[in-house]
C-alpha cells in the first residue's frame, strides 16, 4: 500500500515560502517580547539601585554626623567622670548625656532581597551591598545600646544625690566608652564598602539634627 501526501494548492515551493515567513513571524514576536522583557528588567535594576544607593547615602550621613560627634562624646565622658569624683555628696547634673543617636535604614535591603530584579546585578555588587548592610545591622545593635546606657546616665547623674545612684555612673561611663570604641573599629569597614558603591553622604537628612558639638559644651551642675 503507498500513501501520498496531498500537494499544496499552490506547489511545495510557494507554501515552504508561507511557513517560513510564519516562522520568521513567529521568531520577531517572540525576539520583540524578550526585548520588552529586558527593558522592564533594566528599569528595575535601575530603580532598585536608586532606592538602595538613596537609603544607604541617608545612613551614611547618619553615621558620619554620630562619628564626629564621638570627640565632644569623650570630653562629657570625662567631664563626667570628674564630677561624679570631685563634686559634693549632695550634688546632681541634669541633662548630663544629650542622646546623640539616629536610627539606620533598611527598608529598601528588605525589599530587595526578594525581588527578582537583584538577581540581574553583578554579584560582587550584591556581596558588597549585602555586606555593608550587616555591618550597618551591627551597628544599629550598638546604637540600641547607647542610647540605653545613655538614658541611665542621663537618669542616674539627675539623682546623684543619692549615694547609691551616683556609684552605678563610673561603670556606666566606662561602658559608653567601649560601645564607642566597636563603632570605631568597625568604621574602615563601613568607609570601604560606603566607597566600592560610590556612597556619598544625603546631608539633607540631617535637617532639625542637633548639633554634633553639644556635648563639648561645660556640664549643667
Amino acid at each position: 500500500m503507498q500513501f501520498h501526501l496531498p500537494k499544496p494548492l499552490h506547489g511545495w515551493r510557494e507554501f515552504a515560502g508561507e511557513v517560513g515567513i510564519i516562522v520568521i513571524g513567529v521568531l520577531i514576536a517572540l525576539g520583540a517580547e524578550q526585548l520588552v522583557q529586558w527593558v522592564h528588567g533594566r528599569e528595575d535594576v535601575a530603580q532598585l539601585r536608586a532606592a538602595l544607593k538613596g537609603e544607604l547615602a541617608d545612613d551614611r550621613a547618619r553615621w558620619e554626623y554620630m562619628s564626629a560627634a564621638d570627640r565632644c562624646t569623650l570630653r562629657r565622658l570625662d567631664a563626667l567622670n570628674n564630677w561624679v569624683a570631685t563634686a559634693p555628696s549632695g550634688a546632681r547634673v541634669a541633662d548630663a548625656y544629650p542622646i546623640l543617636s539616629l536610627n539606620l535604614h533598611s527598608s529598601s535591603w528588605d525589599i530587595a532581597k526578594t525581588s527578582a530584579a537583584t538577581a540581574q546585578i553583578p554579584l560582587d555588587e550584591r556581596l558588597t551591598y549585602a555586606s555593608l548592610y550587616a555591618a550597618l545591622e551591627n551597628w544599629r545593635e550598638v546604637l540600641r545600646n547607647e542610647v540605653l546606657n545613655t538614658q541611665m546616665i542621663a537618669a542616674l547623674s539627675d539623682t546623684a544625690n543619692q549615694p547609691e545612684n551616683r556609684r552605678q555612673i563610673p561603670a556606666l561611663l566606662s561602658r559608653a566608652r567601649n560601645l564607642m570604641r566597636f563603632r570605631e573599629a568597625t568604621s574602615p569597614y563601613l568607609i570601604k564598602r560606603f566607597d566600592a558603591l560610590g556612597i556619598r553622604p544625603d546631608v539633607s537628612t540631617l535637617i532639625g539634627a542637633a548639633d554634633p558639638n553639644e556635648l563639648c559644651k561645660p556640664l549643667n551642675e
